[in-house]
């Protein structure tokens, strides 16, 4: 399942980036951005000697370790998630490919093991397919193994995308993707039968909705109104009143839904749900490390309305979903969205109202 396609930025676009998705130097990885695939020692056993040397940039490889870290801090202090078991790392440059089958379940950089391969424009990747070199952030997963795909800052700025920040930026998305690898095992089950179910072609992605409705100026007007009073009932320091803004919220969204989300479209009402859930988490993970003083320190004031503004909305209303669902239930609903996935956000907001 791969849950970004139909674009090689993956269906992620961070707020910062206009364009479209702390630690020392950890000696294997820097081993094998530098050195021949056939020489890395331990972590290249199997490997064949003759696989022809490549390496990276010590600016992608330190934008590498410092993601990482990143996405160790986040998963230890903010989402709960811990390690992800069975998924595989994959970074690459415009010639060089690093993988690791154990940087994401690593609890510290050390005894984090890295291969290294040159490549030839395209990236092989674990499910068969291939992607060209190009902006790319995705997590996919197939027959049980998961997988998370970026391209490093040097590929992202031949690209074109280069203003001040990018590598925080990267880190954000790299938060958010990564959040998914997490995600696929607990709501992939949902996922793939409501695809099968409804005959769901392979371009079916977090855009389904967008792309049905987008040119419908009221669902898009509702969508817009809907998201303003998540967003300020997330801000409402009185608890009642919080939750009469997100009921407001949900009886617009419901009315929305009966409306237009009908007949051959009724399955958008779950595949919303599905997708504000793994979007708005993955969003809010992003969020939180960008104004955590240990992350990007940012002021939220300054954060909040480029991860709400216009644009996917999926993305934009989902982060104001989960950010309303946690000043009105607290941390709770995150032993859910990062972990059994037993409700998605909007079946834990409901649950929540009725209370």
């Amino acid at each position: 399942m791969d849950l970004h396609k139909g674009s090689t930025h993956g269906s992620f676009q961070d707020p910062l980036v206009a364009a479209r998705p702390w630690c020392a130097l950890p000696r294997a990885l820097a081993r094998a951005a530098a050195l021949a695939v056939g020489a890395l020692g331990s972590a290249q056993e199997g490997a064949p000697a003759s696989s022809p040397a490549c390496s990276m940039s010590e600016i992608d490889r330190a934008w590498i370790e410092r993601a990482l870290e990143a996405w160790r801090f986040t998963s230890r202090e903010i989402t709960g998630i811990g390690s992800v078991s069975s998924s595989q790392a994959i970074f690459f440059d415009a010639g060089c490919v690093l993988t690791s089958a154990d940087a994401l379940s690593s609890p510290s950089a050390q005894g984090v093991t890295w291969s290294a391969a040159r490549h030839g424009g395209s990236i092989p990747l674990p499910d068969g397919s291939e992607r060209p070199v190009g902006i790319t952030s995705f997590a996919s997963s197939k027959d049980g193994l998961k997988f998370f795909v970026m391209s490093t800052p040097s590929v992202w700025r031949a690209n074109g995308v280069g203003e001040g920040g990018l590598e925080t930026t990267m880190v954000a998305v790299l938060l958010h993707e990564c959040s998914h690898v997490a995600q696929i095992g607990p709501y992939g089950k949902r996922l793939g039968k409501l695809i099968e179910e409804n005959s769901l072609p392979d371009s079916f992605n977090d855009n389904a909705l967008q792309e049905r409705f987008g040119s419908n100026a009221e669902f898009t007007a509702s969508v817009k109104k809907e998201t303003g009073l998540f967003l300020k009932a997330a801000a409402e320091r009185d608890e009642v009143e919080a939750k009469l803004l997100v009921l407001e919220a949900r009886e617009l969204m419901r009315a929305r839904q009966a409306r237009w989300c009908v007949g051959d479209d009724a399955y958008l009402v779950e595949a919303e749900d599905l997708w504000l859930t793994f979007e708005g988490s993955g969003q809010w993970a992003a969020y939180q490390w960008i104004v955590h003083a240990n992350g990007g320190a940012q002021k939220p004031a300054d954060v909040i309305p480029r991860y709400a503004r216009d644009g996917e909305w999926s993305q934009a209303e989902g982060f104001a979903v989960v950010m309303a669902l946690d000043r009105i239930v607290g941390p709770a609903w995150k032993k859910h969205a990062f972990g059994d996935g037993a409700r998605t956000v909007l079946e834990m907001l409901d649950a929540a109202l009725a209370e």
